[in-house]
This record gives C-alpha cells, structure tokens and sequence, in this order.
C-alpha cells in the first residue's frame, strides 16, 4: 500500500511538471496500477492492431428472388475488429469473419445503414432478424478493401501506420485467420501462453463499441481494456466440432480478433464470440497454434518487445533512471512504437518530480525532523534495554519480584483468576 501511496505523490507530482501527458488519449493503462492483468495489458497493448473492412454493393436479393435497390449512403459498408500480431516480422492473428465477413452479416450491415438513412426503426438485432428471414445477400459486391493499423499513442500518432494486409491462411471450422503485413520488422509482438486454468484473471484488448454507428478511429488508436476471468474450456453443445474457452469480460463487437491475456500480457487465447448473457468466448491457445502451424508461422517476441517489456518492469519498481534507458531503446529499434513515446514522457515527468520534491526546501525540513525523531527514539530504548540487563528496581523489577498477573488470587490459588490466559 505505502508503494502506491508514494507512486500516486510522483504521478500527481509529474502532472504538474509534464504538461504533455495531459494530451495523451484515454484507455492506455496505467503502468503503477494496482491490478496486474491491468499492467499486463499495457505490455501486450502495442501488439494489437485494428481492422477494417469495407464493402462496395449494389443491393440486397432476397430469397424469394426479389431485390432491394440500397441508397446510394448503403452501399459502402464498413465492418470493424482486431487483430494481434504474433511475429516481429508482421504476421497478425485474427478471426476469420473480422477479415473476411460473411455476405450475411454485410447483407445486415448494408440493411441497417438503409433502415438508418430512411428514417425507420433500426437496430443490429432488427437487421439480423430480417437478414435471417428474408435471406437477404448482397448483390454487385466488390472485392474487399482491408486495412490494419498498428495501436499508437502520443508520439506514436504521428506515424500512420495504415497497410493493406495479405491474407496468408484461414480456417473456417476455428473462425481464424493469419494475415501478413508488408515491410514490418522489429514491432511489437505478443507470445503464446497454453494455460486454460479456470478462474485465472486475464483482460482482453480490442476495439469494440456497443455504438453500430461509431465512426473509426484514426490518429490515435488505443484498444478497450475490460478484464475478467477464464471459466472453462472445452466443446459447445450446439457446436461439439469446435473448441472454445468462456471468459466473463464484458466483449464488445469489434473486440473480434484480439488477444485475451494474462498478468505477464501473454496471449490465452483469441476473442470470437460475444455472448448474449454477458461475456465472451474465445478460441484458446491450442487452436491459435493449429492455424499457425498450417500457415508455417512461429510465434515469437523480438526485441522491441523484449525491450519494452524491460522498460515496464523497471517503472513498476521505481527504476525510473533504467526505464527511461530501455524506453529509448525501444523507441530505437521500432521508432513507431505505438507506446514506447508516451511512457518515456511518464517516466521523464516523474523523475522530474522526484528531483523537484528532492529539492523541496519543506521536503528537506521534513527530512530533518524525522530523523531527529529516530534518534530520540532510539536513544530512549537503548536506556530502556540497559536498565532491564542490569535488573534496575523500578523498571522491570527483581528477577524474584512477581508482575500484577503472576500473582497467586488471595481468595484461591487455584485456575479460577479472571486474568488466567487461554
């Protein structure tokens, strides 16, 4: 507790002295935080990437073979996720219909932005609804257009990481997808954790929103943080071919595809389902590893990891001269990193107010008192322990001399003295 109170007096402190980090966007973890899923989070965060998917048609035709003509605002629809990179090298992980959603779910997509713009009554589960009933499917769709981009933070806002991924393999039966980012080398990667311990605490990272109309987000990207607990894993009953873990963080759509991880920011496993009672599903490590091995991908974390990684560990114990060290580092071997920047500017701005509290004239005052005090006190107990050793009256008493509770009880000298210790 005394660690954090001092942790609180820096951060508080480092406000005043660092105007800049007032302008860093909300959501990014705090590195001192008192949970540490929260703080495993913030080293598994740069690693997470998000997804867009636009689709380009014409029209929905219904299973009845009659089709509805889109406006022309529903005819550009756009689905958002996340995706989590697994290599230094660019190869991300995601689900299968965040890189590639079913026509049903554009058909929705397309019906619910044309129920929007014509001023009807709307909803995601209107839209599902219909779709279902109808069959509806989109007519005159074009190739899709993907977009990743690379979570980022104050400094890092200034680099657009935007890029048309390739899709290096999929499979359908898991709802998982590998993608390959061009010209990536040295980011941020997360590693694999196999455990499935029910009850184990873990916070997934995407970009979902309970808003179907929220618009993208561009410049600064920070993923949602919600955290919760591993529950069980094995076979759906509805869907015994598939393997899956239930954990009771609060997913959101879009938080599809991204990591669930633990207190060391280690990925258990990958978000697929949100499910309707509250919680989530997600596909657990074992079947992360199934798609990577038919991709021919191994997962493993880089040096810019290693080294952030380093840097957070270092702020956690108030090395703050080290995790300035390995911030740069950081920022050397991945200049875009999407965190590395800001929690230099967290780590400059507390040791500036360690060096200015050091210097406080009242600071020093208080110093001073408090060891006049220790003294003092210890100059007492050492009078105190020399007359017990040397037996002075008065003090503790003659060796032979009962205390009050030792004492024979003057009606009985027997077990019944009130003051008889259990």
């Amino acid at each position: 507790m005394k660690r954090f109170r001092i942790a609180a007096g820096l951060v508080a402190a480092a406000a005043f002295a660092s105007p800049a980090v007032a302008d860093i966007p909300a959501g990014v973890p705090d590195a001192l935080s008192p949970d540490p899923v929260v703080r495993g989070a913030l080293i598994a965060m740069p690693a997470v990437w998000n997804v867009q998917v636009r689709a380009h048609l014409t029209g929905l035709r219904l299973k009845n073979g009659q089709t509805v003509t889109l406006p022309v605002g529903a005819r550009t629809v756009q689905k958002e996720g996340t995706a989590f990179a697994v290599t230094p090298d660019g190869f991300l992980l995601s689900a299968l219909h965040v890189v590639t959603p079913p026509p049903a779910e554009i058909a929705a997509t397309a019906y619910l932005e044309k129920m929007a713009i014509t001023g009807q009554p709307h909803s995601e589960q209107i839209a599902a609804d219909w779709v279902k009933r109808t069959g509806a499917r989109p007519v005159g769709l074009q190739p899709l257009e993907r977009v990743v981009r690379a979570s980022a933070a104050g400094p890092g806002v200034v680099h657009d990481t935007a890029a048309s991924p390739r899709v290096v393999a999929t499979d359908a039966l898991r709802d998982l997808a590998v993608v390959r980012v061009p010209n990536i080398a040295d980011a941020p990667s997360i590693a694999l954790d196999r455990g499935e311990d029910a009850g184990t605490p873990v916070a997934n990272l995407g970009f979902g929103s309970s808003d179907p109309f929220a618009e993208p987000q561009h410049g600064a990207l920070v993923p949602s943080v919600r955290t919760g607990t591993i529950v069980e894993t094995g076979h759906p009953e509805k869907q015994p071919t598939r393997y899956l873990t239930i954990i009771t963080n609060p997913i959101q759509l879009g938080d599809s595809g991204g990591p669930v991880v633990d207190e060391a920011g280690r990925a258990r496993g990958l978000v697929l389902i949100k499910k309707k009672a509250g919680g989530g599903a997600m596909a657990p490590t074992d079947e992360l590893f199934r798609v990577l091995d038919e991709a021919g991908v191994r997962p493993w974390e880089g040096r810019t990891q290693t080294l952030y990684r380093s840097a957070i560990a270092k702020l956690q114990r108030y090395d703050i001269a080290g995790a300035r060290a390995d911030f740069r580092r950081t920022l050397a071997s991945d200049p875009s990193h999407g965190l590395a920047g800001y929690e230099l500017q967290q780590a400059d701005a507390l040791a500036t107010a360690r060096v200015a509290l050091a210097g406080e004239p009242r600071y020093r005052g208080g110093l001073l008192v408090i060891g006049v005090t220790a003294l003092v006190v210890a100059g007492l107990l050492a009078i105190l322990l020399w007359k017990a050793v040397n037996r002075m009256p008065g003090v503790l008493g003659p060796r032979d001399r009962k205390a009050p509770f030792d004492q024979d009880h003057p009606d009985d000298p027997g077990h019944d003295d009130p003051y008889d210790l259990i």
